[in-house]
């Protein structure tokens, strides 16, 4: 407020808008904001009795901003004419005479600046979504039409048109459009403006095939760009990481990725800043490098087969009720005693499903069948 006032010679402006304001802010290299939040802001300064601020109220009215009076004691107000020149009244002249302390500020900046260059290999920064319409091509579509959408009246015809120029700016072309707009007619057409909006809305969809080569290229180059700058940054953090890491501290943080997802991975770099990224957030206070190895050395510790030790199979007594139970349960192919893969189809025993037993334990079941005194015994759990 003090560049606005002091740059034209003022305590006091009763003629300024916001807008003045915001362009102000703008010049200055800084975001425009909105007048109402300059509005806001310029009264949270007169609260702060920094200013004196009086909004404006009505349509066309004016603000008044003003240095704040504890700023001004001891300072005349100049008096101005009517085109707000400043007026002096030098001794030993006849007339007055006005000053004015600025000069008036161009429209056009006078300062001679070198163009802007301008690479016209840029790169399009926004997919391309229509494309130029060749001369006398809406013409040819609006002469064409069939002879119920011809006689529309002028504004229907007007409304016609702007949505066939909307289809041939997204690529397509006039004889397109026509052959959707000159289909069979229905016997009795009551509206032809709603049937022809309709026929383009349902058959003219989307993009042409003027338009879509365009699309395509601007898809693949930006798809290609977007994979050279993944690659740049996988690249350039590779190096980072690199320059911290020995080559067997990143080997055995492969070997750790390897273990801890079952398989290797295919691109070793991206496993690594991975890791990395990973131990950053798991070991913030310690060394990129440190962490990394703790990291590593915690996961193959993790997955570092155990071994496992082998029971003995206890052989079998007899044929009491947790033998039932535990051919009840197994059953299958496999032993139903102690559930080897190797077991053999025994038709001695009297049920066929649970009748597999291993080379292991068939001696002791095979002595069980041989004695009478648990026959009945057997049979009379099998048959419960």
């Amino acid at each position: 407020m003090l560049k606005l006032l002091c740059g034209y010679s003022r305590l006091t402006d009763d003629r300024i808008g916001l807008s003045q304001i915001v362009d102000l802010i703008a010049a200055a290299g800084r975001r425009r904001y909105d007048v109402k939040t300059v509005g806001r802001a310029l009264a949270s300064l007169a609260a702060d009795e920094l200013i004196l601020y009086r909004p404006a109220q009505g349509r066309g009215k004016h603000a008044l901003v003003a240095i704040h009076t504890r700023f001004t004691e001891g300072i005349e107000v100049l008096q101005r004419d009517r085109s707000g020149r400043v007026i002096v009244d030098y001794t030993g002249h006849s007339k007055t005479d006005s000053v004015t302390f600025s000069e008036p500020l161009p429209y056009i900046d006078q300062k001679n600046y070198l163009p802007t260059l301008r690479n016209d290999r840029r790169r399009e920064t926004s997919r391309p979504i229509g494309v130029k319409v060749p001369r006398g091509e809406l013409k040819t579509v609006m002469d064409g039409l069939p002879e119920p959408m011809a006689q529309l009246p002028k504004h229907l015809r007007w409304k016609l048109g702007s949505e066939i120029l909307q289809r041939l700016k997204r690529g397509w072309r006039a004889d397109q459009i026509l052959d959707v707009l000159n289909a069979e007619m229905p016997a009795q057409v009551l509206r032809p403006y709603k049937l022809a909006i309709w026929r383009l809305q349902k058959n003219v969809v989307g993009s042409g095939p003027r338009l879509r080569p365009l699309q395509a290229a601007w898809d693949a180059r930006a798809a290609a760009a977007a994979r050279a700058e993944a690659e740049d940054t996988k690249e350039r953090r590779f190096a980072d990481l690199a320059a911290m890491t020995s080559p067997e501290l990143r080997e055995q943080v492969l070997l750790a990725d390897e273990a801890r997802f079952g398989r290797r991975s295919k691109d070793p770099l991206a496993a690594l800043g991975v890791a990395a990224r990973l131990v950053t957030f798991m070991f913030p206070e310690m060394p990129l490098a440190e962490a990394l190895a703790r990291w590593a050395s915690d996961v193959l510790a993790e997955h570092e087969p155990q071994p496992v030790a082998v029971q003995p199979v206890s052989a079998v007594p007899s044929l009491s009720e947790e033998l039932l139970m535990d051919l009840a349960i197994t059953g299958g192919c496999n032993c139903v005693v102690c559930g080897s893969d190797h077991g053999t189809y025994r038709p001695e025993l009297p049920l066929k499903a649970m009748a597999t037993v291993c080379d292991q334990c068939w001696p002791d079941i095979a002595a069980d069948l041989a004695g009478g005194g648990e026959e009945d015994e057997f049979e009379e759990v099998i048959s419960a």
